[in-house]
């Protein structure tokens, strides 16, 4: 008995420790997110547009759905005398990716700008460059955030971050973009309607709200922009419940909106590749497009009678779908050697539990339980389950110990509770570290799929807090027997 209890302390001191191990994974992945890839984009610098500079004012509305922003008073106000468009977004569709790529024309997977953790400059040269290089100006107006002037603003730039940034400093900003020598740029970033959106989800009180805001902002802008051009776009769209990163289609398309004198307005028929925004912005402004932008500017949007080198764009986007197969070779060598390793070191595991293979089914249970609980709660198996990190970490740790609870329920009745709580405790630390094997143990810089983005990060979440869940009940038992033999030894 003194060994049992001996063997379950350390056996419980082990499974502590793979929950740190679990939550070290999660972590190390998260952290990779953003590593560059392994092939660079070769600068084509281009000649400027045949036309005079001008001044563009674009007005990003965060987390903006397609059918919330057509339901906007101002946007059906200014849909008639405008081009309007969806845009079609690569994944993961978060905002910090698409903040590099509306100014670089450089997607995800050749930037390596893949999470919201990315809090670095611009890794590719931008239109903001481009408009300095001429001789105009940028200037940046964001309620409250300042990740768009990180990441491509540089000293000098106009603009405020403040709190109150929408209300007379916005009226200032407005002023001084129209004054300014062209080329001029301002950029307006609403972020209320995400921040709604996450919290309270689409149609939510707080979501209205927001909606409503954002419209007097853009009925404002664009009264004051009169006769400039105006771009209004938004960066990704959310579920019902909140939350975006994933491919679903409500998530992956985004509302746009060009009005300009001499632009033929109505609905354009076919999908804007989200590559082609950054070169499309650059030909109003009257600048070169960015030196590694991938997509050609979208004729239907663009300057009426402006001509573009193409082929340039042609060279770019063949150089990154050239580097995507790479990556991919790259992933799957690692892949033939790591996830064999893992198989061995988890067969050795298993024989060290003791257990059978006639167990093998009740193993496969816990993973089984995460994913369909997971889903059973509306949640996609995308980055757009993270609806806010308040509510999500919580929830993968509740579904982890749950599973824990449910799988160790059912073993116990055949094997009891000490190897019932070995075998979710080894079916937890194997779907963590096969997960994690095969995406080569981090999720940068090839390019994987959505659902590979997000399984590893929910099977490692989960996994951290069922082995914490193993290693407590395996420590009460050993007190809970050392506890009654002791009453047994009393007088």
């Amino acid at each position: 008995m003194i060994v049992d209890r001996r063997a379950a302390a350390w056996t419980a001191a082990v499974a502590f420790v793979l929950a740190l191990g679990a939550l070290g994974l999660l972590e190390r992945l998260l952290a990779t997110a953003d590593r560059p890839p392994g092939f660079d984009l070769t600068a084509q610098a281009a000649p400027a547009p045949d036309r005079p500079p001008g001044h563009l004012l674009v007005v990003l509305v965060d987390g903006l759905r397609v059918d919330d922003a057509e339901r906007l008073p101002a946007w059906r106000a200014l849909a008639p005398s405008s081009a309007v468009a969806t845009i079609a977004l690569p994944t993961p569709t978060f905002s910090r990716p698409f903040y590099h790529l509306l100014l670089t024309g450089v997607p995800p997977d050749a930037s390596g700008v893949r999470s919201n953790r990315f809090d670095g400059r611009a890794r590719h040269d931008a239109v903001t460059d481009r408009v300095r290089a001429a001789g105009g100006s940028a200037a940046f107006v964001a309620e409250g955030i300042d990740w768009l002037r990180r990441m491509h603003g540089r000293p000098g730039d106009g603009g405020t971050d403040a709190d109150d940034a929408l209300g007379a400093p916005l009226d200032e900003a407005v002023r001084r973009w129209r004054a300014a020598p062209a080329p001029s740029l301002l950029l307006v970033h609403v972020i209320a309607v995400d921040e709604a959106s996450h919290a309270h989800g689409v149609g939510s009180a707080a979501q209205r709200a927001a909606l409503e805001r954002a419209d007097a902002t853009l009925a404002r802008l664009a009264r004051a922009a009169e006769g400039a051009p105006v771009v209004v776009l938004s960066d990704h769209g959310h579920l019902d419940a909140g939350g975006h990163g994933g491919h679903e289609p409500e998530v992956a398309r985004a509302p746009l909106l060009a009005r300009a004198l001499g632009l033929p307005p109505g609905r354009l028929a076919e999908e804007v590749d989200a590559t082609r925004l950054a070169a499309t912005l650059a030909a109003w402004l009257g600048v070169p497009p960015p030196l590694t932008a991938v997509g050609a500017p979208v004729e239907a949007l663009a300057p009426r009678g402006a001509t573009f080198e193409v082929e340039r764009h042609r060279r770019l986007a063949a150089a990154v779908e050239a580097g995507r197969r790479a990556e991919r070779e790259r992933l799957a060598r690692r892949r033939t050697w790591l996830v064999p390793l893992a198989l061995v070191a988890l067969t050795l595991a298993w024989r060290a539990t003791g257990s059978t293979p006639a167990l093998l089914p009740a193993a496969l249970l816990w993973p089984a339980l995460v994913v369909g609980l997971h889903l059973l709660l509306g949640r996609p198996l995308t980055h757009s389950a993270l609806d806010t990190t308040a509510h999500h970490a919580p929830r993968v740790a509740a579904l982890g110990v749950l599973a824990a609870l449910a799988t160790g329920a059912l073993a116990a009745a055949r094997v009891g509770p000490r190897r019932a709580a070995l075998l979710v405790g080894w079916s937890a630390a194997t779907s963590a570290l096969l997960a994690g094997a095969w995406v080569g143990l981090a999720l940068g810089p090839w390019p994987l799929g959505p659902r590979e983005r997000y399984l590893p990060l929910l099977l490692a979440g989960a996994a951290a807090a069922a082995l914490v869940a193993v290693a407590i009940t395996l420590a009460a038992g050993a007190w809970r027997e050392r506890a009654i033999a002791a009453a047994s030894a009393a007088p």
